[in-house]
């Protein structure tokens, strides 16, 4: 709950930010100016306003979740008594990584709790690799070998998919060690969600739940600046705060791994798309589309690796920025009728956040 003080000290941050940027359009562009240093001006304050317009949204979001006091309660939610539990589909998705980092994800896999015996791991391997699938032998889980893939991370899990029929799928990256509680603490928010529904007319029906992205080792500002133990990792923000904003308003982000997905909302929107980069982003936006809410823990239940050179991040950046801006071309963001308004100020919001680099 936001205090009446933060209200105050949000909206006049607004006030204060809105009249230095109409001071920055209208007293501050150097016109008479050459047209290279015209050019330039217009760009920076270009950039101030688009900077400006995230913050907005996020104030607004903070705003509006405070005043519905969370609409939704998604930690520690127990298992209703009167449904049975449902079977699970676990993919673990995999293009060439080292066997022995692919075998602490199958094997936490494993022992992950759940009341029902019914949880079937597969395996999806892009390169179809025979010590993969030995892997999978030793294990007991399901192989799909995939060759000839022309569609990447989708391509690769629409095989599996083509294998699976379970009502709930989670994904989980190669490197992306689930907990052993993932299941008890994703499932019965599926299962309140469908109580909810068969209790009351035009229920929201929930499309998937993303846990955070969480790392086992430090990120390249923790390492290098010696804080591991007192910085939280860069990434916290957006998975602990930001996409829990979202989900406060049923249009959390999907980030790739860590997740579980109702079957039935992955097949009515046409399955993992393969028009883009980022999946991901592309599939959570489908889903919306499609009619499901989707929501966002703030507790971690996988955890992972993350980029340890400035040469990595940067790729994992690149194609992020590359892949957010194409999906939300694809889907239309700023148009798209199937689209709540809340809904679109999300994407947006992802859309103008990745044109920072102008700045």
């Amino acid at each position: 709950m936001i205090s009446p003080k933060k209200k105050i000290a949000y909206l006049f941050a607004c006030a204060l930010t809105l009249l230095y940027l109409l001071w920055r359009v209208f007293f501050t562009i150097p016109w008479h100016t050459s047209f290279w240093l015209i050019g330039f001006a217009l760009l920076l304050v270009i950039c101030e306003i688009i900077s400006n317009i995230t913050a907005y949204i996020v104030i607004f979001f903070r705003l509006r979740v405070s005043k519905k006091h969370l609409s939704q309660n998604l930690e520690d939610v127990p298992y209703p008594d009167d449904q049975p539990v449902p079977a699970v589909d676990v993919v673990i998705v995999t293009h060439d990584e080292p066997v022995d980092l692919l075998q602490k994800t199958v094997n936490a896999a494993k022992k992950m709790h759940y009341p029902n015996q019914q949880v079937t791991i597969c395996l999806a391997d892009d390169g179809n690799r025979p010590e993969v699938a030995q892997l999978a032998a030793n294990y007991g889980v399901t192989y799909a070998g995939f060759e000839n893939n022309h569609e990447a991370k989708s391509g690769n899990i629409n095989h599996a998919l083509e294998q699976l029929s379970a009502p709930l799928l989670a994904i989980f990256d190669a490197d992306m060690i689930p907990y052993s509680g993932f299941l008890n603490a994703t499932v019965p928010i599926f299962m309140q969600n469908w109580q909810t529904q068969h209790e009351t007319e035009n229920a929201p029906r929930l499309g998937f739940v993303q846990t955070p992205q969480s790392f086992y080792n430090a990120d390249i500002f923790q390492f290098n600046l010696f804080s591991e133990n007192i910085v939280p990792n860069e990434q916290d923000y957006f998975s602990r705060d930001i996409n829990v904003l979202n989900s406060a308003n049923g249009a959390a982000i999907f980030t790739g791994s860590n997740t579980l997905f109702l079957r039935e909302a992955v097949d009515e929107a046409g399955g993992f798309p393969t028009d883009t980069v980022t999946e991901d982003f592309e599939l959570g936006g489908l889903i919306n589309a499609a009619g499901y809410v989707s929501y966002s823990t703030q507790t971690p239940q996988a955890s992972g690796v993350t980029p340890l050179d400035i040469k990595g991040v940067i790729k994992q950046r690149r194609r992020w920025a590359r892949g957010v801006i194409q999906s939300c071309q694809n889907l239309h963001v700023f148009t798209n009728p199937k689209f709540s308004f809340v809904n679109k100020l999300v994407f947006i919001n992802s859309y103008f956040y990745w044109w920072s680099f102008l700045r």
